[in-house]
């Protein structure tokens, strides 16, 4: 879609000539003047949405497939949310419905989703056995064998116990956290829900502000209460009461106004460390938006009260004026950095670490596509690696038209978009391990600020991944998803490595490939936008790696030569527990998660023109 003053002027244009030629334009029963909303989006959004889209543009076919409330979504808080802003809220249900050629409705889920008893009664902090976007504190994805509740003579006989559905969806994006008997996940519309572990029915539910795009966390909060810590994409941090549900406190931690959150927080010491990124790389595609201005940063909140006690801006100072775009509009630099993932807390270092991402304008800064380290009282940067020099890119540079906010030459776009993962390999010393979307793995050491180790490429890399969401490791091997999409190349930084997709064992001693796993190349028959990758994380028991892939099997590999000894396809219509109508997709964005005797994974992914779904599915042996 062009820009949000350009999405405008033709939205009020179409609403005129609607109002003022109703008497000579024919509309359907429900009042609609379908000719007005085609001619909407033919000004407003063909020039970017094709009928097939590209590698990161979804087309009208893809679009077809979603929800008119997963559109308006889109609009108000997601990747369009630029596009949307100077829409009145008729304009784009208008729109989405026009895309979807079906009724918006706020669809809620229905009685029979409810477990006969509700709440969550004497919540057991001691009984959580995974939380978190990769599982731990050091972020390494690992679940022992007494956490994970299996083992690897389980893992062939896994067979699906149940599936939820979220209503409207076209994607399921959040890591479920599991304490007890229950499952705390987070919903593409604001839903936080806690589900029975054994049935899927919901024992409590919540509406946030916005899409919860990272892990709803169990810990200790207020006066000492068990309380539900999470983050909406608005940047909006909450504590709820863990037995109900009911708000305990809410703050906006992000400064700038296309602030977000992808990453989960992470919980630690009556601390609570949050990840901010931007919008304003999508934003920027408007020629008339002064790009760019916003910044990454990783904030620290107290868990009694929410209050901010230190903000890391990875920006330092306000950007600076540098120069004009092509129709004379202001550019400011440098900008970006932002944190998609969630923090890494090394509590012996005290240290907290992050990934950061590209910049969006230049002169580009030190502290984009980079590992950092913080101090994890103050927030002050204690040392900082970075991976990729002067890597400028913003959504202006994917587009034909109105490219005059990209900046010259455009970057490659290789954020590092996982948490560092901080593990003692065989040795005993502790390391830095963290993938790239170059498809590089690197190991740093935090002894001695970031130095590096070893580094390894284990595939060509692109926009989409390389290493895009997460890897895992369990003190042998260092197990990397490699997407390779090879329609998201922007600018090929390793013209000598072929696309490598699958999923890659490195030794963490020297980061030598010990093996490597493609997807089967007949999963992708029969499926529309299906691709053969691997760019969700990974997550890893003793001698069983799990890993989910755009094709939209979940499978297991033997963690000793990548065997393939369990796959399910998730893809296709399922029965749920909530009742609600349920489609599997591509697997993307957060690891599985082993415990307590289950594994559970989403399914359905519909950005970047991939298999769309709604579902949160728990397996088990049986």
């Amino acid at each position: 879609m062009k820009s949000s003053r350009v999405f405008a002027a033709v939205a009020a244009v179409a609403v005129s000539v609607s109002i003022t030629a109703a008497g000579a334009r024919a509309q359907d029963e429900a009042g609609r003047d379908r000719a007005a909303e085609a001619a909407l989006f033919e000004e407003a959004c063909a020039s970017c949405h094709s009928e097939v889209g590209d590698g990161r543009t979804p087309g009208v076919t893809m679009l077809r497939t979603l929800s008119p409330r997963a559109i308006v979504a889109s609009l108000e808080d997601g990747v369009m949310q630029a596009e949307g802003s100077d829409l009145t809220p008729d304009q784009r249900i208008r729109l989405a419905e026009y895309l979807a050629g079906r009724a918006y409705t706020t669809e809620t889920l229905p009685e029979a989703a409810f477990c006969a008893e509700t709440g969550l009664p004497a919540p057991n902090l001691g009984a959580v056995s995974s939380m978190g976007f990769a599982g731990n504190l050091e972020a390494t994805g690992f679940q022992s064998a007494e956490a994970a509740g299996l083992s690897a003579d389980d893992v062939p006989n896994l067979q699906l116990r149940w599936a939820f559905a979220f209503p409207d969806a076209g994607e399921a994006r959040t890591r479920p956290t599991v304490i007890g008997g229950a499952v705390l996940v987070g919903g593409p519309f604001g839903e936080v829900l806690a589900l029975d572990a054994a049935t899927g029915c919901v024992r409590w539910s919540f509406e946030a502000d916005a899409a919860v795009r990272g892990a709803v966390l169990a810990g200790e909060g207020p006066e000492g209460r068990p309380a539900a810590f999470f983050v909406d994409f608005r940047t909006n941090a909450y504590a709820l009461d863990l037995a109900t549900g009911e708000p305990l406190w809410r703050y906006r931690v992000g400064w700038h106004s296309t602030s977000n959150t992808t990453g989960s927080p992470a919980l630690h010491g009556g601390r609570l460390f949050v990840p901010i990124s931007s919008w304003e790389v999508a934003v920027s595609g408007d020629p008339r938006y002064e790009c760019c201005t916003a910044s990454g940063a990783v904030a620290a909140l107290d868990v009694e009260t929410g209050d901010v006690l230190w903000y890391h801006r990875l920006i330092p100072g306000y950007p600076e004026e540098a120069g004009k775009n092509d129709i004379g509009t202001q550019l400011w630099a440098p900008s970006g950095a932002p944190v998609w993932s969630s923090p890494t807390v090394d509590t012996a270092r005290g240290r907290v670490y992050a990934g950061t991402g590209e910049n969006y304008t230049r002169p580009a800064s030190e502290n984009s596509d980079a590992i950092i380290a913080m101090d994890i009282e103050t927030g002050e940067l204690a040392w900082s690696f970075q991976a990729t020099a002067e890597d400028a890119f913003n959504m202006a540079c994917t587009t034909v038209r109105n490219r005059q906010n990209c900046p010259d030459p455009p970057g490659p776009d290789l954020d590092f978009g996982m948490s560092p993962m901080l593990v003692e390999r065989p040795d005993g010393k502790e390391i830095l391990v963290v993938g790239q979307k170059s498809g590089t793995v690197w190991a740093l050491d935090p002894d001695n600020d970031g130095e590096v180790l070893w580094s390894t490429q284990v595939g060509k890399g692109g926009a989409l991944g390389g290493i895009h969401w997460g890897m895992a490791t369990d003190g042998r091997y260092a197990y990397a998803p490699n997407s390779d999409r090879g329609d998201a190349v922007i600018v090929d930084v390793n013209p000598d490595h072929d696309p490598s997709p699958g999923l890659h064992a490195l030794d963490l001693m020297t980061g030598e490939i010990v093996w490597s796993t493609p997807p089967p190349e007949e999963a992708c028959e029969g499926k529309q936008r299906c691709f053969l990758a691997n760019s969700a994380g990974a997550a890893v028991i003793p001698g069983v790696v799990f890993a989910g892939g755009l094709d939209g099997h979940i499978r297991a590999y033997s963690a000793d030569d990548g065997r393939i000894v369990w796959d399910f396809d998730t893809t296709g219509v399922t029965e749920t527990s909530n009742g609600v109508p349920g489609r599997g997709g591509a697997i993307d964005g957060p690891g599985p998660v082993i415990a307590a005797g289950m594994l559970f994974t989403n399914s359905g992914y519909s950005m970047f023109g991939q298999m769309p779904g709604n579902l949160l599915l728990a397996f088990s042996p049986r």
